[in-house]
């Protein structure tokens, strides 16, 4: 703050300056050369003006970390009990992966999101499956949405250095998000929660090699305030605005996309890693 008022007052002071230095100019020199000096003043204090614009920036990125919550909690539903879905963490490692598969969820499994159709994550290590299978779900276990795809392979070293077809993007942030469809139980409903799940399917043909990632998610509605200041802010605000808010789909979201577009950011990395540590998917950053 003391920063950023110090530079408008540098501005002030060169301004009144260069106005009244421009103006004798005007008064005995010739035309062109006031014109000159003119343009010449408008750069100054067009590029001036833009100084304090970059230190604020500045001073947001590297306060993100720092706004982040240490640990991440999300208020149950009244009777929500367990999902009952089976995840990944307690079972032995399938033939086509080479460490655990995991989904980007708070340690309770539940994160919420103000979207209809929100974007769901998981971390997938260095593997040769073949595909993925996505399933949501409503409280009453009703199916919502479902797909169903090979993964795009390319040659690649394997975890044991020897070249095979593994799955392009890994070990890596994969995503899912849930399309408008017309003529299904879509948009989710506010203050309901669903459960989705991920399978890494390793052979078609043999289901017993795959593997189960679960999550569950709840719209919540949106204050409107809260929704004007995201309308205004710039992504690293929004992710601090979001976890205040404990918008776990939305702060996550924000996040990957500003750490694929500057992943040599110090302030987006370090604000990625307090996000993963918040919710004990600190792992990942090993991986």
């Amino acid at each position: 703050m003391f920063l950023g008022s110090r530079f408008h007052s540098i501005i002030l002071l060169t301004k009144t300056v260069l106005y009244v230095f421009i103006m004798k100019l005007i008064r005995f020199f010739p035309h062109k050369l006031a014109i000159t000096a003119l343009v010449t003043l408008l750069l100054i204090v067009g590029l001036s003006l833009k100084e304090p614009v970059r230190v604020q920036a500045q001073l947001s990125n590297a306060s993100i970390s720092s706004q982040l919550p240490d640990q991440w909690e999300s208020a149950p539903l009244p009777n929500s009990g367990d999902s009952g879905l089976q995840d990944s963490s307690n079972l032995p490692f399938a033939g086509c992966l080479s460490s655990y598969p995991i989904a980007l969820v708070p340690a309770s499994g539940m994160g919420q999101t103000l979207a209809e159709y929100p974007t769901i994550f998981w971390y997938l290590p260095r593997t040769r499956a073949w595909g993925m299978e996505f399933k949501l779900t409503d409280r009453d276990s009703q199916e919502i949405y479902s797909t169903k795809y090979a993964f795009a392979r390319g040659t690649s070293n394997d975890y044991q250095g020897q070249d095979d077809q593994l799955v392009v993007g890994t070990p890596g942030i994969l995503s899912l998000t849930i399309p408008r469809l017309t003529g299904s139980s879509l948009p989710l409903k506010e203050d309901q929660k669903y459960d989705w799940t991920v399978k890494i399917i390793c052979n078609p043909n043999d289901p017993s090699g795959d593997v189960y990632l679960a999550g569950t998610i709840r719209r919540v509605s949106i204050d409107p305030t809260l929704s004007r200041r995201l309308q205004q802010a710039p992504p690293e605000e929004r992710v601090v605005l979001y976890a205040k808010e404990r918008l776990w789909y939305e702060a996550l979201g924000t996040l990957v996309k500003l750490q694929r577009d500057r992943p040599n950011d110090p302030a987006v990395i370090a604000a990625w890693d307090k996000l993963l540590k918040s919710v004990g998917l600190d792992i990942i950053l090993l991986g």
